[in-house]
């Protein structure tokens, strides 16, 4: 399996690299600054594991791991993060996740079990525990404890958390991130909830959203495994989904496909499809799932999403429902 570039994008963008320190990032891998704006651009592992050390480097802090995982959107992840704003709810939710994580995060399996009154879910690396192993191990914990809370609306603060390592000298910051109890020196790298909360509703749920979600991970595991082809319209849309955080235009994604970008305009024509409606559909989806997350503002979702500043995102917002983001988001509360 190999990474989308999506998170090295994030992780330059999070570090605030301009060309040259991308340049730095991506030292020691097959990567270029130029790689960073290709669509659906996917890398090895090892430089995955790569570009995570020298991210390390860079950010010259402890703790960085749990800090990224925080940072996360739920949009970053693709059709996973798709797949648990949608569910039923948070047994299904993770059932799904694991069947599908390893089209995002392959070097972190991911697992559960029940217990008499309780899931556990294990996150097991496949890579030594480096520097870098350590970042994907606390990124995927605090990731994982943030889905829960989305579909529970509150703290995880019942959750008990083990890992399979002593306690590093950043320990002290886990609390920060973590919100249930955390121990060190276990058997295995897992956290455990009340298997109560698995049949809690998600009050985000949308059957429609899921069975699609569900639809193209089973679409994208194909196609990488066998390069099957669908539709331009549903390649074009899932393409956008992979790689989330930028307003990518017709040409880039013209040359993604090797096609001029009046070839894939007619094509598309020919579906009864344009591509800024692809695109602004897809950018509405995503914005709505930042709006409904209480860690974002109008603003935080317009940097999210690609914006230059809020006021061009609420003009697009108000082009794609007839309403601005704050009207919008009051009446989601009342409903």
């Amino acid at each position: 399996m190999r990474y989308p570039v999506t998170y090295t994008r994030l992780l330059a963008r999070e570090l605030r690299l301009d060309e040259r320190g991308q340049g730095v990032l991506l030292h020691g891998t097959a990567l270029t600054p130029a790689d960073l704006g290709q669509l659906d651009q996917r890398i090895s592992a090892a430089d995955q594991m790569q570009v995570i050390r020298n991210a390390l480097q860079l950010a010259d802090r402890p703790g960085f791991g749990l800090e990224v995982g925080s940072r996360l959107s739920l949009a970053a992840h693709g059709p996973l993060g798709q797949l648990l704003s949608s569910s039923p709810s948070l047994g299904e939710a993770w059932a799904a996740l694991e069947r599908y994580h390893a089209l995002r995060v392959p070097l972190v399996q991911l697992t559960r079990r029940l217990e008499r009154e309780h899931l556990v879910l294990c996150l097991t690396l496949q890579h030594p525990l480096d520097e870098a192993g350590l970042f994907l191990i606390e990124a995927m914990a605090v990731t994982v404890q943030r889905g829960i809370e989305l579909i529970t609306g509150r703290r995880l603060k019942e959750a008990r958390l083990q890992f399979a390592y002593p306690a590093p000298a950043h320990a002290g910051l886990y609390a920060r991130y973590l919100h249930g109890s955390c121990r060190f020196g276990a058997t295995q790298t897992a956290l455990k909830i009340p298997r109560a909360l698995l049949e809690e509703p998600n009050p985000f749920r949308d059957p429609s959203v899921w069975a699609q979600a569900v639809q193209h991970c089973e679409a994208l595991e194909q196609s990488l495994q066998s390069g099957a082809r669908t539709g331009w319209g549903e390649r074009i849309t899932h393409l956008l989904q992979q790689q989330p955080g930028e307003l990518w235009p017709l040409a880039s994604v013209a040359a993604h496909f090797h096609l001029s970008p009046r070839t894939l305009m007619r094509y598309l024509k020919a579906e009864g499809v344009n591509y800024q409606h692809l695109l602004d559909a897809e950018l509405f989806r995503q914005a709505k799932l930042h709006l409904l997350s209480p860690r974002h503002t109008v603003e935080s979702v317009a940097l999210a999403l690609g914006y230059q500043d809020a006021t061009a995102f609420r003009r697009a917002f108000r082009r794609w429902c007839g309403e601005a983001p704050s009207v919008w988001l009051a009446r989601q509360a009342r409903a």
